[in-house]
């Protein structure tokens, strides 16, 4: 991958955590939960496989999103114990949403991106922005 095609990695990172949040600012509604909830599915995504492509360039393999989060945090690019789990939990919401719709768990979830994914993955998509390809 060339240094521009990183850069570009880079900017998706940027707008997609900038509409997620974007997103958690609004009223709950229904509508709004659908949204942020699609929103964060795309944000981790593109988060995820932005920082796999960073590790492998490094020579780290990495394969699916655990083992690249796992990975982020070994290597200091996602900096506490605490924010890895956080990581990890993101992975199990974005399992959890990909399935039959359920009313229910789209509130539960809901309220974790809210409180809990939208911060980490704002934080995440900071330090992807000083990652340099060189």
């Amino acid at each position: 991958m060339s240094k521009e095609r990183f850069n570009e990695r880079q900017s998706d990172v940027r707008e997609s955590a900038a509409r997620l949040a974007e997103a958690v600012a609004q009223p709950e509604s229904d509508l709004i939960r659908d949204a942020t909830i699609q929103r964060f599915e795309f944000t981790f995504e593109v988060v995820w496989k932005t920082l796999k492509l960073y590790l492998e360039r490094q020579g780290h393999e990495c394969g699916g999103p655990r083992p690249t989060i796992k990975k982020a945090f070994a290597e200091n690019l996602i900096p506490t114990p605490e924010e890895a789990d956080g990581g990890l939990r993101m992975i199990e919401d974005r399992n959890l949403t990909s399935h039959a719709y359920d009313e229910e768990l789209a509130c539960e979830i809901y309220g974790r991106i809210v409180r809990d994914h939208a911060p980490l993955l704002a934080a995440m998509a900071r330090k992807i922005q000083t990652l340099q390809w060189d």
